[in-house]
């Protein structure tokens, strides 16, 4: 197994092209995999899915979905999962990623989390507030598409861009007043430090997630993409019924504790949808929304950049 968790940007590039590149010469179709600890791999895994699969996988290990999608452009991996914000932002550089397979969370697996004595009750109440959330991620684009449906400028928030561990140390520590985050996070942050989920209408997040695979990798290994996405999708169905073993495997997995996993596993799971002319009208609203938010340099349309298999 591959380890590719490099830090700089461009690191990342040349040295996961050249490390796969010397483990997959003899193997021209070996099927490389971006993921993330408690990822495909370990859903496959638990599911049954990884049993007599007729192609060879190298798995890449990744800190997170911005990271996966970087490789994918350098033309590193061949296909990996990540959620639409990231996805969004890599079409910026028009970098040859395409969305082959979509899955959608059944529930509210991104919330706004508030201490739980805050003065802070409905989503106006953010108003002027501080508000930790990574940049560009879905919990920013929670924000942002609040504001907008209620009227606001989009600094009407004092935003604070954090990483989810500094966003959790910032409001349990008092520096920030709420702190726009997704699961298992939201989860720890409930049993854990006693913060408060904010109510938020849940059709402000889709929560939607993808399957990416490269151009070369459409061309090349076509077969294989179309086979590893399928087996994802009974996963995906296999855990929608299979809660508990699916909890106990994200816990071994992550070390996240088992309360937590079987909280945000309780109330939300990932399902298999189809990527029709619905989903790719939210898609570009989610584009729209980050670029009238200043958050991208130029526009973008979606459309181009899914492929069927």
């Amino acid at each position: 197994m591959l380890d590719l968790r490099l830090t700089r940007r461009s690191s990342l590039a040349v040295a996961a092209a050249g490390l796969l590149a010397a483990c997959t010469k003899a193997t021209a179709r070996t099927l490389v995999v971006g993921d993330q600890r408690g990822g495909v791999q370990a859903l496959l895994t638990a599911s049954g899915e990884l049993k007599d699969v007729p192609y060879p996988i190298e798995w890449a290990q990744f800190p997170n979905a911005a990271p996966l999608i970087e490789a994918l452009a350098a033309g590193a991996i061949d296909t990996g999962v990540g959620g639409d914000a990231p996805f969004i932002f890599s079409l910026q550089s028009n970098a040859g990623v395409k969305a082959i397979a979509a899955f959608r969370s059944q529930g509210p697996s991104t919330t706004i989390l508030v201490p739980g004595r805050s003065s802070i009750h409905a989503f106006d109440d953010l108003l002027g507030k501080r508000v930790a959330t990574p940049r560009g991620s879905i919990g920013h684009h929670l924000l942002l598409a609040g504001l907008q449906r209620a009227g606001k400028p989009f600094d009407a928030i004092d935003i604070k861009f954090l990483s989810p561990a500094d966003g959790r140390a910032a409001l349990t520590s008092g520096s920030v007043d709420a702190w726009s985050i997704w699961d298992p996070y939201a989860a720890i942050g409930e049993l854990s430090d006693g913060m408060r989920i904010l109510p938020v209408d849940r059709d402000l997040a889709p929560g939607i997630g993808f399957v990416f695979g490269t151009e070369a990798a459409l061309r090349d290994k076509r077969s294989q993409l179309a086979d590893l996405a399928a087996r994802f999708a009974r996963a995906r169905r296999w855990a929608e019924t299979h809660r508990e073993s699916y909890a106990r495997m994200l816990t071994q997995q992550t070390g996240v504790p088992i309360e937590a996993t079987r909280r945000y596993i309780g109330r939300s799971v990932n399902v298999p949808v189809p990527i029709d002319p619905a989903l790719i009208a939210e898609e570009q609203g989610i584009a729209d929304l980050f670029h009238a938010a200043g958050l991208l340099a130029k526009p973008v349309q979606v459309a181009p950049h899914f492929a069927q298999l």
